[in-house]
């Protein structure tokens, strides 16, 4: 009976990450047409989904590999799809923030302007509120989670965005409220 972590699978852990990460960093570069069509946000969740897959059959193969008995496989299992999957947020994050941060690219435009630095004019002729309004709505749009109607409106088109906001307000309220009454 094992009942030390498995060495291998921590490995296995490590490597399916960077595995996962390679892979992004290739499709999002050098992939073919169909994957810069798709949000990259989207690309990396497909990527996550499809390696949850991988990373759990394999996981799998080493509990039975190392004879591991159902209750210690399962643990494994959990484990592995927790650790893969706590990586894999960050990773997200981590890449959401380079890809969608306007803070950190107006950092990275004033730092490449130089001394003279630049005026906020020019940076509003960049960051004008319709086009980020009319940026964010397209890849909303792209992402099937809002439908443009004929007469110019938009719809609700689809609920996972949705339900991530939902998920994050309480966890926000959750947090803010423990928060707020510590300062207390």
């Amino acid at each position: 009976m094992h009942n030390e972590i498995s060495i291998v699978l921590l490995g296995y852990l490590l490597a399916t990450s960077v595995a996962l990460f390679t892979v992004h960093v290739l499709l999002s570069r050098y992939g073919g047409w169909l994957w810069r069509m798709l949000p990259p946000q989207v690309l990396l969740v497909r990527l996550v989904l499809t390696f949850n897959l991988v990373m759990l059959a394999g996981a799998w193969l080493i509990a039975r590999h190392e004879a591991r008995d159902a209750a210690q496989t399962m643990y494994m299992l959990v484990f592995a799809f927790l650790v893969f999957n706590g990586i894999a947020y960050a990773y997200f994050h981590f890449f959401n923030m380079s890809e969608t941060a306007r803070r950190i690219r107006m950092l990275l435009q004033i730092r490449r302007a130089g001394p003279a630095g630049l005026r906020v004019q020019e940076l509003e002729r960049q960051y004008s509120p319709k086009d980020m309004i009319s940026a964010r709505l397209d890849r909303l749009a792209r992402m099937n989670q809002l439908l443009l109607t004929p007469d110019g409106r938009y719809r609700v088109a689809g609920n996972t965005l949705l339900w991530a906001g939902r998920i994050m307000g309480l966890w926000r309220r959750l947090v803010l409220r423990r928060v707020l009454r510590d300062i207390q």
